[in-house]
């Protein structure tokens, strides 16, 4: 069993169709993975991806609603949010500081939803995605689980940080090689990452690999593939 916690719909330069992307995932012996839509450009077509991926799900895909805190009305969340699985926060894409006060509004929504939330998190010179930074809305919303992407850059303050809280997680997309899973299992356990692809930015073969190569139990192993996964979406 793998499920993907990492994987976007709409991306430019790729074209495929959700079915497309679920036969290439298949064939990698995918059998589950959250979706989201990649930045469209206005708050109008990301929505309208938003509800596309809920339209075409299937069995398959787990959809979590990207969204804009900046534009979105509590409203409309709160109506939204029993659709989905759970939430991708960009800040970059959507240009927004998630330490922002005037968020909290959008935060206790989530928080009271109860469902897990992944956000990108990538040194860019940019203090909105800097995972040394934004891991602080850990501490600021102790009931929602935060799901940092690309490794939170494999940051040794992050991850220091990271064993203080039991609210925070990383997905192993892009920034990540057997060598860093496996010093980063020993550190902070395998209850705390989980395996995510980035598709269509990275191969989901590649990504796998790392996992599949790294020298750690196989009982870590399934934490990271689809066990951790399980756990932060299908919650009772």
């Amino acid at each position: 069993m793998i499920i993907d916690f990492h994987t976007h719909s709409g991306v430019d330069f790729d074209g495929s169709t959700l079915n497309e992307i679920k036969e290439k995932m298949k064939s990698n012996g995918i059998r589950k993975a959250v979706i989201f839509p990649s930045t469209q450009g206005s708050y109008q077509k990301l929505m309208e991806k938003n509800l596309e991926n809920i339209e075409k799900a299937g069995d398959f895909f787990v959809p979590f609603l990207r969204l804009d805190p900046k534009n979105i009305k509590t409203a409309e969340l709160n109506n939204l949010q029993r659709k989905f699985y759970g939430f991708k926060l960009h800040p970059r894409g959507e240009n927004f500081d998630p330490l922002d006060k005037d968020l909290e509004g959008i935060f206790r929504i989530i928080e009271k939803s109860r469902k897990p939330v992944i956000i990108h998190s990538r040194k860019e010179n940019n203090k909105n995605t800097d995972p040394d930074r934004i891991i602080e809305i850990a501490k600021i919303y102790p009931h929602i689980n935060f799901v940092f992407a690309h490794f939170a850059n494999d940051s040794d303050t992050f991850f220091s940080k990271l064993k203080e809280l039991k609210n925070a997680y990383v997905d192993t997309s892009i920034v990540s090689s057997t060598f860093i899973i496996k010093r980063r299992v020993d550190e902070v356990g395998s209850d705390r990452i989980l395996f995510g692809s980035d598709y269509p930015f990275s191969d989901q073969e590649i990504e796998l690999l790392k996992i599949k190569k790294a020298d750690i139990s196989e009982t870590e192993r399934e934490n990271i593939l689809y066990k951790n996964a399980e756990r932060l979406i299908f919650r009772d």
